[in-house]
């Protein structure tokens, strides 16, 4: 594309200490059979490598219109977004973590889909990549009846990622609802949910264009911990834009879910401090407990019995209730 030509679609991809991922990850952007369409590279200041070996790949691609920008210190992916945003000049607006990779018609599938069907919102399949095993996740046809946008059986995968859909530009600054700023964790959750909601037109494709990795090695016990906190937050902030904007019933289940979902991984690791926390989050999401999916029987015997017993008895019983 000619570098003056309006961009069709704006990627973002903050890059943080992927040195071994970035490579694959840019290549694949830059392989996009879409033409115009702009790339923005945000180093979030991971003090590696990962930017020299982007610039190495982004120099063999003359022709793309790409960005590379660094944050004045580490400031996280929503920063580094929002600056990606800032400076983003394409009709629609797509995002990229830089450990994974795209399929080469991914974005130009994904935009005759949205200037197809007037959409504000283009959704694709993903695949998760985790070791070797590969699992794909496909997309029923968009429905915008409010039950169905509602549902918590769509949680993880409608709304868990923005890396796997475009957005009108447009419509994402105007409304502006990003009640994930400043969260490591949900922050795509926080957005996503509610744009749903005011979208006009959300369109699903099938098929798996984006390649999701999960790094089994970053996925600690500690590191888990650190995410309980935002993941709380995260459920009060889309509770508060439920019932602000009138969909308080609507959503009772599914902020049901999404508080259980939230303090989930203080009931796999039940330490004396983990279990109080769980008590006092949110206490009022224990009546839920029978009705959530994700739970084996065991673990829901856990925390059904935590939920009740004073204390010192709940310690007891959970050294003899194991998952």
């Amino acid at each position: 594309m000619s570098l003056e030509q309006r961009p069709k679609v704006s990627v973002i991809v903050p890059v943080y200490r992927v040195e071994p991922f970035i490579e694959k990850c840019a290549d694949s952007l830059l392989r996009q059979t879409l033409d115009a369409i702009q790339f923005i590279f945000v180093d979030d200041c991971g003090g590696d490598a990962s930017v020299d070996l982007l610039r190495g790949v982004v120099g063999r691609y003359p022709e793309r219109n790409v960005l590379i920008v660094s944050m004045p210190q580490n400031s996280g992916v929503s920063a580094a977004r929002a600056r990606g945003i800032a400076l983003a000049t394409g009709d629609y607006l797509g995002f990229c973590d830089s450990d994974d990779w795209v399929e080469p018609t991914m974005y130009e599938r994904l935009y005759d889909a949205a200037i197809g069907q007037k959409a504000d919102i283009v959704a694709c399949g993903y695949n998760e990549i985790i070791g070797r095993k590969v699992t794909k996740f496909q997309f029923d046809k968009a429905s915008d009846d409010l039950a169905t946008i509602m549902s918590f059986t769509r949680f993880g995968s409608e709304y868990g990622a923005l890396w796997n859909k475009i957005i009108r530009r447009e419509f994402f600054l105007t409304e502006n609802l990003h009640l994930g700023d400043g969260l490591s964790m949900w922050e795509d959750s926080c957005t996503l949910i509610p744009m749903r909601l005011r979208s006009a037109k959300t369109v699903f494709l099938p098929d798996c264009l984006y390649n999701y990795y999960v790094n089994e090695g970053s996925v600690t016990t500690r590191f888990l911990m650190r995410k309980v906190t935002d993941s709380c937050e995260a459920v009060r902030r889309l509770e508060q834009f439920f019932v602000s904007n009138g969909y308080a019933s609507e959503s009772k289940e599914l902020v049901e879910f999404l508080k259980l979902n939230a303090t989930e991984v203080l009931m796999r690791f039940p330490s004396r401090e983990n279990i109080v926390m769980w008590r006092e989050t949110f206490p009022e999401a224990a009546s839920a407990i029978w009705r959530y999916p994700s739970w084996n029987v065991v673990l829901k015997f856990r925390a059904w019995l935590v939920a009740r017993l004073p204390l010192p008895l709940a310690m007891i019983v959970v050294k003899y209730v194991r998952k």
